[in-house]
């Protein structure tokens, strides 16, 4: 019996004394992640670790092994994170970063190189927060507002006669709140000239519509002493419910102008702006 404990006390100190296998993952950065609970920036994670994210949600996951390979993952529900069979990059991280900002969901694997473009494509996420709205359609919520210290960038379109619109709202504050911003008067816009257009210096911060397929839009304006319109402004192409039904300002601007053309205002352009912060 004397033997036999021994023994067995000699195998436990062997499995203990096993080297403790190291995180396979990092977290970078998170930003609206339902799944895992909790997860910080500096976390460790283990392969085989399911993420579910807000549609607007992303991570950056970093690989602790000699691949370094970053991943990058927006908008997906029950995403299982994998180690990556080689060290190859599959795009450039600029091109992903504008990916992130269109809203598209997917994820991707890049090559992480120390100072070089996974760095940027980092900070570009960090410093830009934006947020998805939830769908706008007449049928259910006809209001859609972006947060304080946030502006319009982008809209998309879905449905027939592009009846819903989800709102992409980016802050100009870092994500804090703007106590200085004021709501001011605009109109409700359709396709009926010379209805169609609402065109100002100041930015939008929202949408309301009403009638049927959303027919008629009220683009919500604001003033604030803390964002300033460069007037380097332009018009965006037409957006409809067709694929690539998208409108984006893109980094350092924001929509200070909405149109619409076609039955039931089908298609919808942005006027963007360059902004300044002060």
């Amino acid at each position: 019996m004397k033997t036999r404990n021994i023994a067995t006390l000699v195998l436990l100190a062997a499995w203990l004394a096993q080297p403790i296998a190291a995180a396979e993952f990092v977290v970078v950065a998170v930003t609206g992640v339902l799944e895992p609970e909790g997860l910080q920036e500096g976390q460790e994670l283990n392969e085989n670790t399911t993420f579910s994210l807000e549609p607007w949600g992303r991570a950056l996951i970093r690989e602790t092994t000699e691949c370094g390979m970053t991943h990058v993952v927006v908008g997906l529900s029950d995403y299982v994170l994998t180690l990556a069979d080689d060290c190859s990059a599959t795009d450039e991280p600029m091109n992903v970063a504008a990916r992130v900002q269109r809203g598209e969901s997917f994820a991707e694997r890049l090559k992480e190189t120390g100072s070089g473009p996974s760095d940027e494509l980092v900070s570009a996420l960090r410093n830009e927060p934006c947020v998805f709205m939830q769908q706008l359609s007449e049928e259910g919520e006809n209001r859609r507002l972006c947060p304080s210290g946030h502006a319009l960038r982008g809209v998309r379109c879905d449905g027939e006669y592009c009846d819903n619109k989800d709102l992409l709202c980016c802050p100009y504050l870092e994500g804090a709140a703007d106590p200085s911003s004021k709501q001011i008067n605009s109109k409700w816009i359709s396709e009926e000239y010379p209805n169609n257009t609402v065109q100002s210096r100041k930015f939008l911060y929202g949408l309301t519509c009403k009638g049927y397929f959303c027919d008629e839009v009220l683009p919500h304006q604001f003033r604030s002493t803390r964002l300033v319109n460069s007037r380097e402004c332009g018009w965006t192409g037409w957006a409809s419910e067709r694929p690539g039904g998208w409108l984006d300002c893109a980094l350092g601007a924001f929509a200070a102008g909405m149109r619409c053309r076609g039955d039931y205002c089908a298609d919808v352009g942005l006027y963007c702006c360059k902004a300044q912060v002060e």
